[in-house]
């Protein structure tokens, strides 16, 4: 009879072990069936559009997850419609506002690695001042996380053009370094779209990185911001 109760307590062992794995896999199973798989920040108007449909599936994905940051991530990435446009009738903007703060929050707290995180929570304070969120720190961190992430060189840009960051030297030295990368490979477009879309004293900090590097390319700038106030 003593001999049988190390059998019985192996096998309780071994079967409690069995449902822990089992329970672990759907954890680890049911996210995956519902997530979006928006891995990257979107940083154009159309791909922002295209994840703002997955928002859904995206949430219900973090909300399994709980611990995952790169599950939060990606939710949080479903709000990055709203660095182009305003939510379409029928939303609450700070309602949205709030739910993608949630999720940064999370995907922050959780994997604080992000750059593409850092950078959106960088780009919606910007664009939506709001207390406790400082976009410069963001916008700093995005560049601690991710300096040679080429496909947010514009966005970055862009965000840092709406910031005064005229005492800042460090953060002058990260936008010159982009600029300086992205001449080089010869996506001065960028630029300029960074350019038409900031107000008058970013375009003035823009010229000034573009004069330092080549002169040449700040009438462009010009020419291109004025085409689209014709047009």
């Amino acid at each position: 009879m003593n001999g049988e109760q190390p059998h019985i307590f192996f096998r309780l062992t071994t079967q409690l072990f069995a449902l822990l794995l089992g329970v672990l896999f759907i954890w680890l199973w049911l996210p995956e069936l519902s997530r979006p798989r928006i891995e990257r920040l979107p940083t154009d108007r159309f791909s922002a559009a295209a994840a703002e449909t997955r928002r859904s599936a995206a949430a219900f994905a973090a909300s399994i997850g709980v611990i995952r940051g790169d599950l939060w991530a990606e939710s949080a990435f479903t709000y990055s419609d709203l660095l182009w446009d305003d939510p379409g009738p029928g939303t609450d903007l700070a309602q949205a506002l709030r739910q993608a703060h949630v999720s940064l929050e999370n995907a922050l707290k959780l994997a604080p690695h992000q750059s593409g995180a850092w950078l959106l929570l960088a780009a919606l304070t910007s664009r939506y001042p709001s207390q406790g969120f400082n976009a410069k720190e963001a916008l700093r961190m995005s560049y601690y996380t991710g300096p040679s992430e080429w496909d947010f060189m514009p966005l970055r840009l862009g965000v840092m053009a709406h910031l005064d960051v005229s005492g800042d030297v460090e953060l002058q030295q990260f936008a010159s370094r982009d600029v300086r990368l992205l001449i080089a490979r010869k996506q001065t477009s960028a630029i300029a779209e960074a350019y038409r879309d900031a107000p008058p004293a970013g375009k003035h900090f823009i010229e000034q990185i573009v004069a330092d590097i080549d002169p040449s390319i700040v009438p462009l700038l010009r020419s291109a911001a004025q085409e689209r106030i014709v047009n």
